[in-house]
């Protein structure tokens, strides 16, 4: 069984870390992407609110943007619906209270299978090592029996949740002149 189990964190760990497939389709973040009518952005502007405002560009002049914030709420990976009411669904930011503007680059599950997996990992190996204690006299070898196994179940769960749940990638954004 620890062969089994090694092999499948070694299997699961090289297909995480397959960087030359990922890295070519990543937008580079060096040049800032140009924000039009429908792009979707997330724009910081501690002035106005504490959170990010995230959502789709309604309409742009150079006093303020106008975004749609609908069907954007996402909890626990589920779409959670869009705002009925115009007058919260609709936000107007001014571009002097902008300090940060990110556009999305696509979705992404590196981060967050990563994440995943080190949570699920820890997590099994903790649930397992520590349920596989005997009643009399534990010791610190009876843990690293159970642990092993715990942390293949926790990674291999936690990776496929993680991916489930994914994020998104930002990029650096420019408003236009």
């Amino acid at each position: 069984m620890n062969g089994f189990v090694r092999s499948a964190l070694f299997a699961l760990v090289w297909c995480m870390l397959d960087v030359s497939a990922a890295s070519a389709q990543r937008v580079s973040p060096i040049a800032a992407q140009p924000v039009s009518i429908g792009t979707r952005v997330r724009i910081f502007a501690p002035s106005l609110r504490r959170e990010r405002y995230v959502g789709r560009v309604d309409s742009l002049n150079a006093g303020e943007v106008t975004l749609d914030t609908a069907g954007i709420r996402r909890r626990l990976g589920f779409e959670m619906g869009p705002v009925l009411v115009d007058s919260y669904r609709l936000v107007t930011v001014r571009t002097s209270a902008i300090e940060q503007l990110e556009v999305s680059a696509g979705r992404t599950t590196r981060a967050a299978t990563i994440k995943g997996m080190l949570i699920g990992g820890l997590a099994g190996a903790l649930l397992i090592g520590f349920g596989q204690l005997p009643e009399v006299n534990p010791s610190a070898s009876d843990f690293l029996k159970g642990a092993p196994l715990g942390l293949a179940i926790g990674t291999a769960v936690g990776g496929v949740v993680g991916y489930a749940l994914g994020g998104e990638r930002w990029v650096p954004g420019e408003l236009p002149r």
